[in-house]
């Protein structure tokens, strides 16, 4: 009978509590042209936002059904030994997690507004990004990897094994160069209407959805090579 009581005030007291969640921060970014990540997995967000200070923060929250059991039995803060710096006019961020249980129990976020025209590399495992503005370079490598850009960037290269990416140009200056190479691929390239694109597509099984033929020698230039593909062009 006590443990009858017990049991659903333990189960409010879990729901009642907030996942809880460790933050880093640099304030000022405002000197940065580049941005390397690597390590652990992340959920990155990074954007090139002039009406918005310059700046990135490192935060660590628990998901998932055991989050709010965690909090209440152990009441301990989702920590992470991540580190985050800037060395001359490069901004490091090493994502590292504290122990064998984070990696499935933790999400370790990365926010960043930085000036445009900075040059982004990721390095992971496994990650989620979502790109908002003008870059000038995206390099990405990982095992399994979700990008999305919505702005610019004069040069893209994307490696990994399974690679979902969805790369919406707001502008194209004709010199854009896009390379992805992956095992398993689901990939969307937006140029906008009536653009010519010189793209190649070499695969074991693929499926490509373009508005227009290949025009080659014409920039943006796309090369796409993987065992198994899926990309759409516009």
């Amino acid at each position: 009978m006590i443990i009858l009581l017990v049991m659903p005030a333990l189960l409010v007291a879990s729901a009642a509590l907030p996942d809880k969640a460790s933050t880093t921060a640099i304030p000022d970014l405002s000197g940065v042209r580049a941005v390397a990540i690597s390590g652990d997995a992340s959920s990155i967000n990074i954007t090139t936002r002039r009406d918005q200070p310059y700046g990135a923060s490192l935060s660590g929250r628990r998901k998932g059904w055991f989050s709010s059991w965690y909090s209440s039995w152990y009441f301990a803060d989702c920590r992470n030994n991540s580190d985050m710096r800037v060395d001359g006019t490069v901004l490091h961020i090493d994502i590292a997690a504290s122990s064998w249980l984070d990696p499935s129990d933790c999400v370790i976020e990365v926010n960043a507004n930085v000036p445009a025209g900075a040059a982004l590399r990721i390095d992971q495992s496994a990650f989620t990004a979502r790109l908002i503005g003008h870059f000038s370079e995206l390099a990405v490598a990982g095992k399994a990897a979700d990008v999305t850009l919505d702005g610019h960037a004069s040069g893209i290269d994307i490696r990994g094994d399974a690679v979902k990416a969805s790369l919406d140009f707001d502008r194209v200056e004709a010199d854009e160069n896009v390379s992805i190479r992956a095992r398993a691929l689901d990939a969307y390239l937006g140029f906008g209407d009536n653009v010519p694109v010189d793209y190649k597509v070499a695969a074991q099984a693929s499926w490509v959805d373009a508005r227009q033929p290949s025009v080659p020698g014409a920039k943006p230039h796309v090369e796409i090579d993987g065992d198994f593909v899926r990309v759409r062009i516009r």
